[in-house]
């Protein structure tokens, strides 16, 4: 019998995403929880639980495996995580460990790669052959499509777009490099600037909507504002779009996508971004290539699950010589 289900997980600095998909990418159960604090054996509790929850009403014959999108360099080959920036999952055999306690085969790859697979199989990049999409949220993550087919690199490293730099003389970044695109534009960078502003007349609104308390500030809050034309926080937000775009001219550069697809947390709930990329873009790539769409990701917080679920069916059908 052909399973008729996936289990995808999209773990996040911040949150675990986790859902029961169907062939076609329809998500028929799911549930969200907070990241676990501390080790990677809390993580992986936290998995086992969510694969639990959302699958408990099928049968385990119907369910092709599951796959898991980790924010962190993988190498999809040996599916080992090499390193990872907001998690302490560096060197620890995620794969064997959540294999150990699940009866189904688990796949695992870098978050951003499986939100990109998701938003190509149902979502806003179905149908374009080349195109990048960058995630935002607690960092900054990303996938390439060449030619139809995920690239991922020589071994599986590939999509790190967070890790450009964009100002030699920039902030620390969280993996330790200095001026990554990362320290300029994810969650962390945001609330920074956020509470700097807080300090000062202009930022005032923002400081108001987290109750008078900067420790309460978040990225959402700055989000909200600047979505509701406040000045100092759309110039913040703004400059978020500002700075990714002017790296993503380089990328635009270089590979000619058809397509920019902006996702994350952050990247698709604030226009301005969009705003901010495409102008960048259009002013700064070369000839020829000004004409890549910049769009928001149609998946919203779901591209990540879809992409993970879509890589169990994948490895299932070629497990089982089956053929998309």
């Amino acid at each position: 019998m052909r399973a008729s289900y996936a289990v995808g997980l999209d773990v996040g600095g911040t949150r675990i995403a986790a859902g029961l998909v169907e062939r076609k990418g329809r998500i028929v159960r799911e549930m969200r929880r907070a990241t676990p604090k501390g080790g990677p054996f809390g993580v992986v509790d936290a998995i086992i639980e969510c694969i639990a929850e959302v699958s408990s009403s099928v049968h385990p014959s119907e369910i092709a495996g599951i796959g898991i999108g980790l924010p962190a360099q993988i190498d999809f080959g040996h599916q080992t995580v090499e390193f990872c920036t907001n998690l302490p999952l560096g060197g620890v055999d995620m794969r064997g460990l959540v294999m150990s306690r699940v009866k189904h085969s688990v796949t695992i790859d870098n978050d951003g790669h499986a939100a990109a697979l998701g938003e190509y199989r149902a979502g806003a990049a179905k149908g374009a052959r080349d195109f990048v999409m960058v995630t935002i949220g607690t960092g900054v993550g990303g996938g390439l499509f060449v030619g139809g087919q995920i690239h991922r690199g020589h071994r599986g490293l590939g999509g790190e777009f967070g890790h450009m730099v964009v100002d030699l003389e920039g902030p620390e970044c969280p993996c330790g490099g200095t001026g990554h695109l990362e320290a300029f534009v994810a969650r962390p960078a945001i609330i920074r600037v956020a509470k700097e502003a807080a300090a000062t007349f202009r930022g005032s609104s923002i400081l108001r909507r987290a109750g008078d308390d900067p420790d309460s500030i978040t990225a959402e809050i700055v989000i909200e504002a600047a979505n509701a034309g406040d000045e100092a926080a759309a110039e913040i937000m703004g400059n978020v779009g500002h700075v990714l775009g002017e790296a993503l001219v380089g990328v635009v550069n270089v590979l000619n996508p058809q397509l920019l697809v902006i996702g994350g947390g952050i990247g698709e709930t604030c226009p301005l971004i969009i705003e901010r990329v495409s102008q960048a873009v259009a002013g700064g790539a070369l000839a020829g290539r000004r004409d890549v769409r910049v769009v928001p990701a149609q998946l919203g917080n779901d591209a990540g699950v879809v992409g993970a679920a879509a890589l169990a069916f994948d490895e299932y059908e070629s497990r089982e010589g089956m053929h998309r």
